[in-house]
């Protein structure tokens, strides 16, 4: 081996290899989870335990600031035993399944603490970022193998969308990914000045989003392409060097294509569908009433209520709407539910599994003594072991584990934006990089989401790169604040 050679091979950091593996293997563990499902666990869920375990271990034996980051951890560790505590003081239905829930939700900030300690330097920084480069290439390779061999998972039914090599519980998750992996991906594509790579990864990323189905990815499309076009003006002049206007009229183009294409994708086919379902029903009470003399559109919901023949068609219906989810009248009662829609004939939102469990969850929340509702009360209540599990991860965090475990949560999130705000009103010129705007666009992304999907705060195939994104950002900011002490000190 030549003496460069010899070089190159001491120079390699075991932790940036580390931690481009880690990032690089995700996809990995979907299609290992995927070929291995079996109704409870999965091998690649074994491993992410594993991950969650060591990893905190790993950092705290070899980071410098072994202080600022076990104080960290213990911090984040005072809502969980909390939580633990109070519901083994109620009575826990099942411990297991409420703990296996919590490591999942405790992973994205646990890592994010991992990836700021270990992401120090550019060298880093550049294989966390070849990781998760590697990581979207092997997703739009196993999409593209699971569509060959006609072995893919359909997103909502057959012609309504392909979700790949995805179990079904993880097909809002997947879609939630890949819209983290375009968004991140496209500026990694750009940057690698490769012509072929610039032009194909916005080809890929529109494709596989039309194919897909979802709301998230499908209307992804028109933020992230247009958001491109403008990253890449913006880049112009603050390089002085000209953009390819090739590639931003391919942006354009793309954009426009998505639009007109809507009437031949899945997703229109997903979105008539319940339109049909809504449309169909929507106006039937107020009709069955009217037919029987009774007029209810000038009626308070307290009104409606009190009228013995009004309530009658009114539990009718929604036992006929909610009767896919029977549990919501035999816990809390049909009058509680009622009250609880405040006699609402909205036909859509009574239909609407999300709007349904987010009411369930309530509904428990508020029967809680006050200690429960600082800690948060046992997953498993939501139904049989989660069966009515939250689809909106915000309002999960909040029902699961409480005011405490909430306002940390949210605070947690909330030091980075502060952080990068600051950063912001510091110097906002310097702060506008492709890259950094990539990184800011990612995350707002990213915590929307997190709303919608259900399955971005609490699925760590994909709290993960929420994780490293916060890391990214703080370098990013990091860095910022160091530049600025040089030139003030050389001034």
């Amino acid at each position: 081996m030549t003496e460069k050679g010899n070089e190159k091979m001491k120079n390699k950091d075991p932790a940036g290899i580390l931690l481009m593996i880690l990032f690089a293997i995700q996809p990995v563990l979907d299609v290992v989870a995927y070929w291995t499902r079996n109704g409870r666990a999965t091998p690649a869920g074994f491993i992410r335990l594993g991950i969650l375990l060591l990893l905190p271990v790993w950092v705290l034996i070899t980071t410098k600031e072994k202080k600022r980051f076990f104080l960290a951890l213990a911090v984040a560790a005072v809502p969980c035993l909390l939580h633990v505590a109070n519901n083994l003081r109620l009575g826990y239905l099942n411990p297991v399944y409420d703990l296996r829930y919590m490591a999942s939700v405790l992973q994205m900030p646990v890592f994010a603490l991992c990836f700021v300690m270990c992401i120090g330097d550019d060298d880093r920084k550049e294989a966390a970022l070849k990781g998760f480069a590697i990581a979207a290439g092997l997703t739009l390779l196993f999409y593209i193998l699971a569509l060959i061999s006609g072995t893919a998972n359909v997103t909502y039914g057959k012609g309504m969308g392909y979700s790949g090599w995805v179990i079904d519980d993880n097909r809002n998750a997947n879609s939630t990914n890949l819209v983290i992996y375009a968004a991140l991906g496209l500026r990694l594509a750009f940057r690698s000045k490769r012509k072929w790579m610039s032009y194909s990864a916005p080809l890929a990323v529109t494709a596989v989003f039309l194919s897909v189905g979802t709301k998230a990815c499908y209307f992804s499309i028109f933020v992230l392409l247009p958001a491109y076009f403008v990253f890449l003006l913006l880049e112009e002049k603050r390089s002085g060097e000209r953009a390819d206007r090739p590639l931003l009229a391919l942006l354009i183009l793309l954009t426009v294509f998505s639009a007109v294409i809507y009437p031949w994708t899945p997703r229109y086919r997903i979105t008539e569908e319940q339109r049909k379902a809504s449309r169909g029903q929507q106006g039937e009470i107020e009709t069955t009433l009217l037919e029987q003399g009774i007029d209810i559109s000038d009626m308070s919901p307290q009104e409606r209520f009190e009228n013995p023949r009004v309530k009658e068609v009114f539990e009718f219906y929604y036992w006929k709407y909610m009767g896919s989810m029977p549990d919501i009248f035999d816990r809390f009662g049909m009058d509680r539910v009622l009250m609880r829609y405040k006699m609402s004939t909205d036909v859509g939102k009574l239909i609407d599994a999300r709007v349904i469990e987010r009411n369930y969850a309530a509904m428990i929340f508020e029967d809680c003594d006050f200690l429960t509702k600082l800690t948060g009360y046992e997953a498993t209540l939501a139904g049989t072991d989660g069966y009515y599990d939250l689809e909106n991860d915000w309002h999960a965090i909040f029902y699961y584990y409480g005011y405490l475990g909430f306002v940390l949560y949210v605070g947690f999130v909330l030091a980075f934006l502060l952080k990068i705000s600051r950063a912001l009103i510091r110097d906002f010129r310097a702060c506008l990089t492709t890259e950094n705007l990539a990184l800011g666009l990612t995350l707002v992304l990213i915590l929307g989401l997190a709303h919608f999907s259900g399955a971005t705060l609490r699925r760590p195939n994909v709290s993960i790169w929420l994780s490293l994104v916060l890391a990214l950002c703080n370098y990013a900011v990091e860095g910022l604040h160091h530049e600025t002490e040089h030139h003030c000190a050389r001034v």
